[in-house]
């Protein structure tokens, strides 16, 4: 598959906030170094977003590297949109339907 742009749906923002705010609770400057993972990641969905595996219908699932984090996302005819970033330790069934609610809004 082809490159392609990746959007973010708006909830993505409360997501990141979240996960910021962990970082920086246990880790010295943890945010910066969460956003860089992030970004990484991002470019990495960017170039190839089949490469990560389906765990959800069509949602696609990349792990944030050495963080408990994934980026959730759809592959569309023209971009990939990520539809969540949650925490890996939630339950399996709550993220489902997270992902489902935001993907319907």
């Amino acid at each position: 598959m082809k490159s392609q742009p990746v959007e973010f749906l708006a909830f993505i923002e409360d997501d990141l906030r979240h996960a910021y705010d962990y970082y920086d609770s246990w880790l010295a400057d943890g945010s910066s170094w969460f956003r860089e993972q992030f970004h990484e990641t991002v470019s990495w969905i960017e170039w190839n977003p089949e490469m990560f595996p389906k765990k959800h219908r069509f949602f696609r699932r990349a792990i944030i590297r050495r963080s408990y984090f994934g980026i959730f996302f759809a592959i569309e005819r023209e971009v990939t949109t990520v539809v969540a970033v949650r925490d890996m330790r939630d339950n399996p069934q709550k993220i489902r339907a997270l992902l489902l609610e935001r993907k319907r809004a």
